[in-house]
């Protein structure tokens, strides 16, 4: 008799794989783990291996209709890490598979990372590094991080992490999101109603909320416009919450002091981007939550909620 299977196809994922392996074939299951070469599996790299298949760790693969109508034994699909929005959650209702994601788990290790560009933006570090390799010795004014203020769009765990970083560096925080629960607002911040209330006063803008049809191009040519001429953009959540054509013309007029960017409309970051030819960009490789402790912790969050979404009640 044919034991059901468990698909891993999150690279992060098969790399804990030796952790976990035994306990999911102590619970009745063959792992199937198929090697990634590229950034994910299609919805038909998928179909051939869907079989008998039903449970599935899945990364930023192609889970659409097609696919789970490629996927007739699929009960349960975990997405590691947070982002949802690869999910074609009404194909997956309709074909009765619970769809669940690991929240929670790196809102510590994004947010670090969201740092990093706020601290190299203000003060320029990687362009010091650059000048002094070459052999200069460059005096660069940067900007202090007490009393300015950073306006944090989306208050989940990223959000919420970022700005007790922000109010421990002594900024004034404001954020913005109209879904977060009451309480949600750490105390020394402060929420506000609208974007159009965060935008113009933030010298540093994070935006850490999960890509959804509102925030598809929220950070658009009319919000970028509402920017001060000094003001830093930072996207730690997924690229196509800002229009990255409106943000180039907003550079390339100088309305905007700079960028960090750690996810793109379009990944890998296609070779032709404008946004490579500014000086004043950081350019991230959708890498925030990439620690080992990150990773671990995902990893065996993802085989938990597998094993109670798949194993007999």
């Amino acid at each position: 008799m044919k034991k059901p299977r468990i698909l891993i196809t999150c690279a992060q994922m098969q790399e804990e794989l030796p952790v976990h392996r035994g306990r999911l074939e102590a619970a009745g299951f063959e792992v199937v783990s198929p090697e990634l070469r590229g950034q994910q599996f299609s919805a038909s790299d998928l179909a051939p291996m869907m079989t008998d298949v039903v449970g599935m760790i899945a990364g930023d693969d192609e889970l659409s209709r097609a696919f789970f109508e490629s996927s007739p034994d699929l009960r349960a699909l975990v997405r590691w890490g947070i982002g949802m929005d690869s999910v074609d959650h009404g194909a997956a209702a309709s074909h009765g598979v619970e769809v669940r994601n690991t929240p929670g788990v790196f809102g510590g290790e994004v947010a670090d990372s969201a740092f990093a560009y706020v601290l190299l933006l203000a003060r320029g570090h990687h362009l010091v590094d650059a000048s002094v390799r070459e052999g200069a010795w460059p005096k660069r004014e940067g900007i202090s991080l007490a009393g300015s203020t950073i306006g944090i769009v989306g208050l989940g765990d990223i959000g919420r992490a970022v700005a007790q970083r922000a109010l421990g560096f002594g900024m004034t925080v404001v954020a913005f999101d109209p879904y977060a629960p009451t309480g949600t607002c750490p105390d020394g911040a402060t929420m506000v109603p609208a974007l159009d209330d965060l935008l113009p006063r933030s010298r540093f803008v994070v935006l850490t909320c999960p890509l959804t049809d509102e925030t598809l191009h929220l950070i658009d040519s009319s919000a970028l416009r509402s920017m001060r001429k000094d003001a830093f953009l930072v996207n730690v959540a997924r690229g196509p919450v800002v229009d990255e054509a409106a943000l180039a013309v907003a550079l390339v007029e100088e309305r905007l002091a700079g960028a960090g960017l750690d996810v793109f409309e379009v990944e890998p970051l296609p070779a032709d981007s404008p946004l490579r030819r500014f000086d004043n960009v950081i350019l991230g490789a959708h890498n925030g939550s990439n620690t080992r402790q990150g990773v671990e912790r995902a990893s065996a969050r993802a085989v938990e909620l597998l094993l109670e979404m798949v194993s007999p009640s």
